[in-house]
């Protein structure tokens, strides 16, 4: 009974730790599956967000309705706009269609010479009147007016016209077809953009919203007619899907051969699912942990976190393999040299210490990052393995049936060749020549074979990204690459800066460094231009005198235009519009994306989105040399040209290489921990050589086969370092004789051959994701495992350490 107490409280405090893990998932488990929450914050040096994803770009969905007529292509884009504009998750969405009953425009109808930017003293000159009416009497006879009939009285000028294509353009410009719709340049499709309400990296809303426009589409019920949807969120909704789909396979294949590998191996049935419980727990508990440390987990480290997890799977294998009974020894007896399951793990349990101690002080510094993600990682991996450790030392043994915890399990069926028992001594010396052979090939790769373009590893098809291209093109969309950026301390700042920049950025468009460029201003004016058109605005006896004279013989009522007059009177005293007073509609949603106060609230920011970049260098050079330096009032404010590509790159370089110095720093504490575990310097150092030949020989063979290296390659090659000292530190046990070390290497052969069949398949793999990790692993496992036991010591009459 004594000896049954301790695991007895053992089962108690894993069965309680099992079920404070899944109230806590359940109670405040938040899965967050948004790419950017794993990735380095996308912030510049001074605190500014620099991720085009979460910005205009990333909320759009571009729309195109093919086959059919002209005519029932923009009637159903009408009917689209219906259905969708009135959806929770739709900001906005607009097919170049004036509706002058739209209760949306009311405020914009009121505010239009304040918006306008055609007004000015000019404008409201007899002459121009003249040419405005001579336009409205022929809008009164044409069957495609430029301005609604219900306007002409208040508008005579088609101020809200010119407002709203300005705030059109201010998402690109598109051509507008007869029956008054976006269309592309060919007038074969109908065209429509679409902004979500949620972020552009918040994948699940933006699926969401994705399938919602089908549906309505489908409601239409017009089956000459075809909808597509193009767009990053639509590529990396796609991405997503497709990656999900394929590891769903690749993880059932995977877990069924792996069963079927331990039931050939172990011969018997228990193995099969005992192996997965030390797993199973270090999982649950490690997603626990992380919840409640980060308030959240996210699902790329989680996915990534159980298959660097798999490490942990070795603990029980070892358990199984050393708890065979010998060849030839009967089914009915105990061993007397400890082959009963609890004693193995006893005698297993300083290896497994220590090789799971290497493996968490590794991901404990890469926990200590400033990267959310790797830190997430990080924590998840270390928690997963020392459960898992523990789970297979006082746990386990208690769940195996007391029979074969008596009589252990029968002998492995793994032939393995004779050599790797004891390897002669030319085999160290032909590691020893691929080691150097392999420091030349990493040496000489000049520049080193880094792929820092996340975009070079989503699945994307050829066609999304073509159909991406053409819709944004037809739509006169701006750049997603490049932008410029303006730091003010107020919104009023930002925008006077918006209007200064102007003509510089017209001065570039017309020597061919751009297409165009569009602004905040270009929304809403500064308060500064609003007065400037409010004192344009004539005296309501002037306006009257100049109308009727401008007027004279178009056929036009006395005192047709009253409600103009009345317009131009009220717009003459009219508060000023702010950023902060704008009601919600169409002005707001325009503007909100390009003038954003900034997070830490020290000031605001305004994006110059630019359309056609072709010379960017030209665009920098401009930046840098203080275009608003001649206007005083803006001393203070800032601008950049901002490439989203080359800041995405930069901050992929600064992940990689703090990922790179916790390794290295990692690696030095593991070699503490090895020196003051083991007490023998030159066990250690077998153990750091193995890990070091193995992660070498893996990098080596990836650069000769011309493989761009990733962040996956370099998480596969975090997860080879994990394994390699599971290798190393078994293989580098002193064991009695030399039946000891055969049963040794089939152990560890056992665990080689379980993570070769999984990352094998993974290795298969169609997505660049997937193959990098498991291609890098299979290698790794190979070499790993070579230097290991080509490194082990001599057979010895010694105890086991």
């Amino acid at each position: 009974m004594l000896r049954r107490h301790p695991s007895r409280v053992a089962l108690t405090l894993w069965l309680a730790a099992l079920l404070l893990a899944t109230l806590t998932l359940t109670l405040r488990g938040e899965l967050v599956t948004d790419l950017q929450g794993f990735a380095p914050d996308p912030v510049s040096a001074d605190g500014i967000a620099l991720d085009p994803g979460a910005g205009p770009a990333g909320r759009m969905l571009l729309l195109a309705i093919a086959g059919g007529e002209a005519r029932e292509r923009a009637a159903a884009s009408d009917a689209l706009v219906a259905a969708l504009e009135g959806a929770p998750d739709v900001a906005g969405i607009h097919n170049g269609r004036l509706d002058p009953d739209d209760p949306a425009l009311d405020f914009l109808i009121e505010h239009r010479y304040l918006l306008s930017p055609r007004v000015d003293a000019e404008h409201f000159s007899q002459d121009r009147l003249r040419e405005h009416l001579e336009a409205r009497r022929d809008d009164l006879a044409s069957a495609v007016p430029e301005l609604p009939r219900e306007l002409i009285p208040r508008d005579p000028t088609a101020e809200a016209r010119v407002v709203l294509e300005q705030l059109a353009a201010s998402g690109g410009r598109a051509t507008t077809g007869r029956e008054g719709v976006w269309v592309t340049p060919d007038r074969g499709r109908a065209l429509l953009v679409l902004r979500s309400a949620a972020d552009g990296m918040d994948l699940d809303a933006q699926a969401a919203l994705i399938e919602r426009t089908h549906a309505a589409f489908s409601a239409l019920d017009e089956p000459n007619l075809q909808l597509q949807i193009a767009g990053p969120a639509v590529i990396a909704v796609d991405s997503r899907a497709t990656i999900r789909g394929e590891v769903t396979w690749i993880t059932a294949g995977a877990s069924v051969a792996l069963a079927l590998l331990l039931l050939a191996v172990f011969r018997h049935p228990h193995p099969v699912w005992l192996a997965a419980v030390p797993l199973a727990s270090g999982i649950l508990i490690a997603a626990a942990v992380v919840t409640l440390v980060f308030g959240h987990l996210h699902g790329i480290a989680l996915a990534f976190g159980i298959t660097v997890l798999g490490i942990a799977l070795d603990y029980p294998l070892h358990l199984f393999a050393h708890a065979q009974r010998g060849d030839g020894e009967p089914s009915g007896g105990e061993r007397a040299d400890g082959g009963r399951l609890p004693q193995v793990a006893r005698e297993l349990w300083p290896a497994i210490a220590l090789g799971a101690g290497s493996t968490v002080l590794v991901y404990a510094l890469m926990a200590m990052t400033g990267f959310s993600g790797m830190a997430q990682l990080g924590l998840f991996v270390l928690t997963g393995v020392a459960v898992a450790a523990v789970v297979t030392r006082w746990i386990l043994p208690t769940l195996v049936p007391a029979r074969l915890q008596r009589e252990g399990l029968p002998p492995l069926r793994l032939p393995l060749p004779t050599g790797l028992a004891q390897p002669p001594a030319i085999a160290r010396w032909g590691l020893a020549l691929l080691a150097l052979a392999a420091i030349a090939v990493v040496a000489s790769a000049d520049p080193f074979p880094w792929e820092d373009r996340l975009s070079a590893l989503h699945p994307v098809p050829e066609d999304q990204v073509a159909l991406d291209q053409d819709l944004r093109s037809a739509l006169g969309l701006p750049d997603v690459r490049h932008a410029l950026l303006v730091s003010a301390d107020t919104p009023e700042q930002a925008l006077r800066a918006s209007e200064a920049l102007t003509p510089g950025l017209e001065a570039l468009r017309e020597t061919g460094a751009l297409d165009g460029f569009g602004h905040a201003a270009n929304v809403l004016p500064s308060r500064a231009l609003q007065r400037e058109r409010q004192a344009a605005l004539p005296e309501p006896d002037t306006l009257r005198e100049r109308l009727e004279v401008a007027g004279a013989g178009l056929g036009f009522r006395d005192g047709a235009f009253e409600p103009f007059v009345n317009d131009i009177q009220t717009a003459r005293q009219q508060d000023l519009l702010e950023p902060e007073g704008l009601p919600d509609g169409p002005l707001r949603n325009a503007l909100e994306p390009l003038l954003q106060p900034r997070d830490d609230g020290t000031g605001w920011i305004a994006w110059v989105r630019l359309q056609g970049v072709h010379d960017p260098d030209a665009l920098t050079r401009w930046a840098e040399d203080a275009p608003l330096a001649s206007v005083p009032e803006l001393d203070g404010v800032g601008i950049r040209h901002i490439d989203f590509f080359r800041a995405s790159e930069e901050l992929v370089i600064g992940f990689r290489v703090e990922a790179l110095q916790r390794l290295a720093l990692g690696m030095v504490a593991v070699a503490l921990l090895l020196l003051v575990v083991t007490r023998a310097p030159g066990r250690s150092l077998r153990i750091l050589t193995a890990v070091g030949t193995g992660l070498l020989l893996t990098l080596a063979t990836l650069i000769l086969l011309g493989i761009q290296l990733s962040l996956f390659h370099l998480i596969a090659m975090l997860l080879i370092t994990g394994l390699c000292l599971d290798y190393a530190v078994f293989f580098s046990r002193p064991l009695r004789d030399a039946a000891a070390r055969l049963r040794n290497l089939r152990s560890v052969s056992v665990c080689a051959l379980s993570t070769l069949v999984v990352f094998g398949l993974l290795a298969l793999s169609s997505l660049p994701v997937l193959q990098a990790m498991g291609l890098t692993v299979v290698l790794g496992v190979v070499f790993s495992f070579l230097a290991a036991a080509l490194l082990a010591p001599e057979a010895s009459r010694r105890q086991t350490a």
